[in-house]
């Protein structure tokens, strides 16, 4: 009876270890399974909403990404833009502008929830010191703040920009009467990274460049550096060429769709590529409500169209969406005449 009785607690134990290394196999497999997954679908661009529950806000391809970004600040593609946003500077890549560092990031510390997360993924030019993280406020649809939003600015910086990660809405700020960035004075529709590929948190931006070529062997216009890999840009060019525009991209502003950068309009990126300085605040956040001025609608671009590898937002007066526009206006011109 002993024997046997043993003899069942030694198979009880055998079975139990069994069933333990084949649920550790499941999950290991499960994991592996997921991640090429993720991988996959960041780069075809799916749009799947389980997998930014099951992501997080800074998952292993997303930091990866970040580093291939960064890489780019060499490429001999690039044009970096002065201050100004309009003048381009001479030369062309990592050695193109003093204040650009190694890699080309330049620009002050930055302070995000997931712009540390043990590792530095941002190359700076300069000393980062990094800044107390403050709560995000939410703005109601009123145009009031429901807290307000505190001056992390000197009054020398005329914009505060607001990027609802949820809503991909971009709000630009300008000051009250005290001085606080209160006053809703501009929208953007963007697109933001899938799987909350951007980061949370407030940044300060820096390096501008009117060309640069982005991960993927892809170009963007008007790019403006947030954080490390992290910047605005027009949506993609296959070539560095204003009529090469990826149409399917410019049809998915408006939700998330990027490897994490913000993409923009042509129109809108120039915009702050001008308008707002290095140094300027770039705070990013989750919201239910796109912001006070609401969510611009995006133009979805007809495939067929001839025209649909330009972006009708582009100034350019090569750009036939421009020229049609010009031509309507004198045609109504004309007619009023007449």
């Amino acid at each position: 009876m002993k024997n046997n009785k043993h003899e069942q607690n030694e198979l009880q134990r055998m079975m139990e270890g069994r069933a333990a290394r084949m649920i550790a196999a499941a999950v290991t497999v499960f994991l592996c399974v997921l991640t090429l997954f993720e991988f996959v679908a960041l780069k075809m661009e799916w749009n799947v909403p389980a997998l930014a529950v099951l992501s997080g806000d800074n998952g292993l391809w997303t930091r990866e990404y970040q580093r291939e970004e960064l890489v780019m600040d060499g490429s001999t593609e690039n044009i970096l833009l002065a201050d100004d946003g309009e003048t381009p500077l001479t030369g062309s890549g990592e050695n193109a502008k003093t204040n650009v560092g190694e890699n080309g990031s330049g620009g002050t510390a930055q302070t995000g929830e997931n712009a540390g997360n043990g590792e530095d993924l941002q190359v700076e030019g300069t000393e980062a010191v990094r800044q107390e993280e403050t709560e995000t406020p939410d703005v109601s649809g009123t145009g009031k703040a429901e807290a307000d939003v505190k001056e992390t600015q000197t009054p020398e910086f005329s914009y505060y920009i607001r990027i609802n990660r949820k809503q991909n809405c971009v709000t630009i700020y300008t000051q009250d009467e005290e001085g606080e960035y209160t006053v809703p004075y501009k929208a953007m529709v963007c697109s933001t990274g899938l799987y909350n590929a951007t980061p949370r948190g407030t940044y300060q931006i820096s390096t501008k460049y009117l060309w640069r070529e982005l991960y993927g062997g892809v170009y963007g216009q008007y790019a403006t550096r947030i954080h490390g890999g992290i910047l605005f840009h027009s949506v993609p060019y296959y070539k560095r060429a204003k009529d090469t525009l990826c149409t399917d991209k410019y049809n998915k502003l408006g939700q998330q769709a990027s490897m994490g950068c913000v993409r923009l309009t042509v129109e809108d990126a120039k915009w702050i590529a001008e308008n707002c300085p290095e140094g300027t605040t770039v705070e990013i956040y989750d919201g239910e409500d796109p912001g006070p001025l609401g969510k611009p609608e995006a133009q979805k671009l007809d495939k067929s169209d001839p025209d649909c590898h330009w972006d009708p937002t582009d100034p350019d007066e090569e750009n036939p969406w421009q020229q049609t526009e010009t031509s309507v206006t004198e045609s109504e011109q004309e007619k009023q005449i007449k």
